[in-house]
């Protein structure tokens, strides 16, 4: 629970975990840990998954249940995608590694934020560093994707997954915020949240201070949608439905609609659209053209300026769609 004097705090951050309990859903990351650290056998780190999943949480917490008072000095945490060339592996993290504590026992920990941020080099560099001191200095490895972290560094490391967060325990711990803020909070708006944030509760917890924020009423659903700028889901639907039935130009009509009127972003309409896909009868190649459609577009708009080329061709993907699935499509 955070403190009273954290209330102007992002509630990001208020509510952050600082204990073991307030950590949710990756019990099995904190028992092996915390085994490994008992049992003086603490080996280097690499945690990686999705935003949003308690990574650094997790690291921070078992630094402050290790060193207590002393975290802060026997603790170096840096964010990679900040400083990540090899200057700072050689100078920074070197520096503070070769260092030891003289009325302090026990090894030091550093804390690598987004290290698959780093460039291959430092990465490179960072592997002979974390070789030559790792008699009295432990580092954790944070990071989205494990492919982008180089193999020499991941095979020094015991990896632990952080899976997003399951829908229960979502919903639980956004009730128990709302709560504690005193926020009215609709079912149907707790569900939106956690729908739109998709496992990631850093996300969550910031759309429902956004919503807090834009009304002093109950939050609704319209509400919750708004302020994620995504389109309702029955938005969605009409919009699915003029793309599967109506002419072309009618479909880019309607697709304008939801990125002016609505401010949605075109990115967001092909992420939503293609998880539309699955749910309609189509043949699997049909669906699997679609989908490759879909995801060079996606590509396209993260190199591109200007979506109005780019939302134009997403409502001529949906063309063959219509031969495909006739009057079957008119919901």
């Amino acid at each position: 629970m955070a403190s009273p004097h954290a209330s102007t705090l992002p509630w990001i951050e208020k509510y952050r975990p600082s204990a073991f309990c307030d950590i949710s859903d990756q019990n099995h990351v904190i028992k092996t840990v915390l085994k490994l650290v008992a049992e003086k056998q603490m080996p280097h780190l690499l945690f990686y998954g999705p935003p949003g999943t308690g990574k650094t949480s997790t690291i921070l917490t078992i630094a402050r249940a290790y060193f207590g008072d002393q975290a802060g000095q026997m603790t170096l945490e840096l964010n990679a995608s900040d400083d990540r060339g090899i200057e700072v592996v050689r100078n920074e993290i070197q520096s503070f590694a070769s260092s030891q504590r003289i009325f302090s026992s026990g090894y030091k920990l550093v804390i690598l934020d987004e290290c698959d941020s780093m460039t291959k080099d430092a990465q490179f560099a960072l592997r002979r560093v974390i070789e030559k001191y790792t008699k009295h200095t432990r580092f954790c490895l944070i990071g989205n994707y494990a492919s982008k972290i180089i193999p020499a560094l991941q095979s020094r490391c015991m990896k632990f997954r952080f899976a997003p967060f399951q829908s229960d325990i979502a919903q639980n711990r956004i009730r128990h915020i709302s709560t504690l803020e005193g926020i009215g909070l609709s079912e149907e708006a707790l569900l939106a949240i956690v729908t739109i944030s998709e496992g990631d509760l850093r996300r969550a917890c910031n759309l429902l201070q956004g919503c807090a924020l834009t009304t002093s009423n109950i939050i609704d659903e319209r509400t919750v949608y708004s302020v994620a700028g995504v389109p309702l889901p029955s938005d969605l639907e009409t919009a699915m439905i003029t793309l599967l039935n109506d002419d072309l130009l009618v479909g880019v009509n309607t697709l304008q609609s939801l990125t002016k009127i609505m401010g949605v972003a075109v990115t967001d309409i092909v992420s939503l659209l293609s998880k539309r896909i699955f749910e309609l009868h189509l043949s699997s190649t049909v669906r699997a053209d679609i989908i490759s459609a879909l995801a060079d577009m996606e590509v396209a708009l993260s190199h591109v300026s200007c979506e109005k080329f780019q939302l134009r061709a997403l409502a001529s993907v949906f063309t063959p769609l219509k031969a495909d699935t006739g009057n079957e499509t008119k919901r």
